[in-house]
């Protein structure tokens, strides 16, 4: 199992909308999410600044799946007008952070 987390940034003023939408996330974007193997998904929020954490068998096919997927693809480009640094999902340019300590 990998652990991950990602590092995204909301453009000033978008934080409402940004909150406003993940409360209201596709159901087709949560089953695509699992059917993918990623489990134990979290954001959170820092001012405009997003870390998110996430628990996957194998990172690369999981990305694979979600980048193929038409549902995230609107998604992603849903939410690109909200983010200065976005996922990085549609492009790869996903900043991943590295983890330094973990205590089971």
């Amino acid at each position: 199992m990998q652990r991950v987390a990602t590092y995204m940034v909301v453009k000033e003023g978008m934080e409402e909308e940004y909150r406003r939408r993940h409360a209201n996330v596709w159901p087709e974007i949560l089953v695509g999410i699992k059917r993918a193997g990623i489990r134990n998904y979290s954001i959170f929020m820092r001012g405009r600044e997003l870390f998110s954490y996430f628990e996957v068998d194998d990172l690369e096919k999981a990305m694979a799946l979600v980048r193929a997927d038409p549902n995230n693809q609107r998604w992603q480009d849903y939410m690109a007008p909200l983010m200065e640094v976005s996922s990085g999902v549609k492009d790869g340019s996903t900043v991943y952070l590295g983890e330094i300590f973990h205590l089971d």
